[in-house]
């Protein structure tokens, strides 16, 4: 398996929409932590929303609600709502990991103190995508793992009132999003918005693998209201 190209891999463009917001962040061996997280060193909460976690490249010990331990690549994880996160550099590697929080709640993306003791149990589902087509999902993703051979597309596809993200694992795939097209190589992603018609199809020779990750909570159908007292 190629290493990454991680100073790359993390110029791709940061997601930040009413649905769901996300990021490629790198930590390489020479710091304390990502070295592109935008909140720096800050373990924190979710309240009504869940994290999903895609280690591209490398390892990080992770704890999440009641359990901790190690991930290696491949590893795709969910950190589900009100649950503690936290992570620790591991191994050599320069780390690439791909996060997204949905729904991005715009007035409580995060909490970082008041911790219950409900904040420390349960545990992360996760899976290998090297290992295994059946990912942990929940109220907030639906997760798939794709795979298209060589000349085969998806069916166009129009979702009215939820986000996808893809993320090519392996492959090559040309992706027409409305009136664009372009072509994703491996390990990079894109963001497609609801209500946009979209098709992914395997240009390559070898089998296209990706990950589908379609933003299941339909309140954020109706966008994010500021609550006033």
């Amino acid at each position: 398996m190629a290493k990454i190209d991680y100073e790359a891999w993390m110029k791709q463009p940061r997601m930040l929409n009413e649905r769901c917001r996300g990021l490629p962040l790198i930590w390489t061996p020479d710091v304390k932590w990502f070295n592109n997280d935008w909140l720096g060193p800050t373990p924190h909460v979710h309240d009504d929303a869940t994290e999903i976690g895609f280690l591209a490249q490398g390892s990080l010990e992770i704890q999440i609600g009641g359990s901790q331990r190690v991930y290696k690549t491949g590893d795709f994880m969910i950190m589900p709502p009100k649950k503690y996160h936290n992570y620790w550099f591991h191994g050599d590697d320069p780390v690439c990991f791909f996060v997204v929080v949905a729904p991005n709640h715009k007035y409580n993306r995060l909490r970082a103190k008041d911790f219950t003791p409900d904040c420390f149990k349960g545990e992360a589902p996760f899976a290998n995508v090297y290992e295994t087509d059946k990912l942990p999902c929940n109220e907030h993703f639906q997760v798939d793992r794709m795979t298209l051979l060589s000349g085969e597309s998806e069916p166009m596809r129009q979702l009215d009132v939820q986000d996808r993200v893809i993320y090519i694992v392996s492959g090559t795939a040309q992706v027409q999003i409305n009136t664009l097209g372009g072509v994703l190589a491996a390990n990079r992603y894109q963001h497609i918005p609801a209500t946009t018609p979209h098709q992914i199809t395997n240009v390559g020779f070898e089998p296209l693998v990706y990950l589908s990750l379609i933003i299941t909570d339909p309140f954020t159908a109706h966008g994010t209201v500021l609550e006033h007292e």
